[in-house]
């Protein structure tokens, strides 16, 4: 449907469908994450080692969703961005559920490259959506609805993927949590409609004509790279710190995803709500504030990561919360301040009909960086620790990923600087790319 054949669509359905954007962020991200909580389980019924599980938390995802992620946001740009949104998620589900039924390391591997191939066509079309059903003074705060989908995927996954995994074992966990999202994909398909300002099928028929174009924008290209840059603590964290708390505090795995739930989760939700809110308000002084923001966010995460795993763990307020977990509460409040101003930022840059694709581009290699390296680099380094440090080896592991985030900063800030007074960008001004 386009703009001249159908018209725009009323404040009410666009909550709708915002609601079941929200929903399939929300499996998404469950999908993906959930073995984080089940590592020691799945390991100990496969005789799997660390680097294994951060294999198939990592790269067995990442590669695939890199790789079809750009075929499927040009598919979703030219075709219908609701149909290939409901395949994806169908195809994610089914392989979630799959995996379930895994009896050896190839076989979960298998599985877990159909999650990246179906996940791989959900958040571009859905980021482009967005941008087309929501004005630009209310896009960073509709974009923010991905960031707490996600955030709520990965509540969902980590506390009834412990749950579940401890009462029922984890391949009933991975069956009931990927069976839902085979109905909401029929919702979508039915009743999402396929809403575009312009009729913009008919151009950017050449791939390659589209890519030289967005790596002419040099703020598109710096916002990428950070992106990549800082997904890599951030995924590296997000995976494995529930095997942080389950070994260094000695948590089950109920335990450690109702904690990570009140630590993590739900801190970065707040924080995605909050800054989302706030970047808008900053932007319509200074666009350059969706990359300042961001870039001053990554240096403060630094010390405060470092000292929540090196933090004493026999310290706690009252016998009930250890007080370790404050600094996990601050840095999760912070640091899920750069992935609103990231999304909207990168489908701002761009022309309406390259939208997909440019969400596609720095999410899919963001997607292949960030969760393809940072649960790798961790699961390498427990291997290699742990003849010396036994299950306090993540700790350290954790540590030295705590760094990264630096040189995100520095891309952040020149993001900041390639954009000049915040109102130009090369020879196009930001208004004429719906900024």
């Amino acid at each position: 449907m386009t703009a001249g054949s159908d018209p725009a669509p009323t404040r009410r359905y666009t909550r709708y469908v915002l609601v079941l954007i929200f929903f399939v962020s929300v499996f998404n991200t469950c999908d993906r994450t959930i073995l984080s909580v089940m590592v020691d389980e799945i390991s100990r019924d496969l005789a799997l080692d660390d680097r294994q599980m951060g294999f198939l938390m990592g790269l067995a995802f990442a590669v695939t969703y890199f790789l079809a992620g750009i075929p499927l946001a040009r598919l979703a740009d030219r075709w219908s961005r609701p149909k290939v949104v409901s395949l994806a998620l169908f195809t994610w589900s089914v392989m979630t559920a799959l995996g379930g039924m895994a009896q050896n390391f190839i076989q979960m591997a298998l599985t877990r490259v159909g999650v990246g191939f179906g996940e791989a066509g959900a958040s571009p079309p859905n980021q482009a959506m967005i941008a087309e059903y929501v004005p630009p003074e209310r896009r960073a705060r509709a974009m923010a609805l991905l960031t707490v989908g996600s955030i709520a995927g990965l509540a969902l996954g980590t506390v009834y993927g412990g749950w579940a995994s401890s009462n029922w074992g984890w391949r009933i966990a991975l069956i009931s949590v990927g069976l839902p999202g085979i109905f909401l994909a029929g919702l979508f398909v039915f009743t999402v409609r396929d809403y575009r300002q312009s009729d913009d099928r008919r151009v950017g028929d050449n791939l390659w004509l589209q890519m030289r174009e967005l790596a002419a924008i040099k703020p598109f290209v710096y916002l990428t790279i950070s992106a990549c840059l800082v997904s890599i603590p951030a995924m590296g964290r997000a995976l494995w710190e529930p095997t942080f708390l389950r070994r260094v505090y000695e948590m089950d795995a109920s335990q450690a995803g109702v904690w990570y739930f009140i630590t993590g989760a739900l801190p970065t939700a707040i924080g995605a709500l909050f800054f989302a809110y706030y970047i808008d308000k900053l932007a319509q002084r200074d666009k350059r504030w969706y990359a300042w923001l961001p870039g001053i966010v990554s240096v403060v995460l630094v010390p405060l990561t470092i000292t929540f795993y090196l933090y004493p763990t026999d310290l706690s307020f009252f016998g009930i919360m250890p007080q370790a977990f404050i600094w996990s509460i601050a840095a999760s409040l912070l640091g899920a301040a750069w992935t609103p101003a990231t999304m909207t930022l990168a489908v701002q840059l761009v022309p309406g009909n390259s939208r997909s694709v440019a969400a596609a581009t720095w999410s899919m290699l963001a997607s292949l960086i960030g969760t393809g390296l940072g649960p790798l680099v961790v699961g390498d380094l427990n291997a290699r620790l742990e003849p010396a440090y036994g299950t306090e080896a993540v700790r350290y592991s954790l540590v030295a990923l705590s760094a990264a985030p630096l040189a995100a900063a520095a891309m952040y800030f020149l993001t900041a600087r390639a954009m000049g007074d915040g109102k130009v960008v090369g020879k196009q001004p930001l208004t004429a790319r719906s900024i």
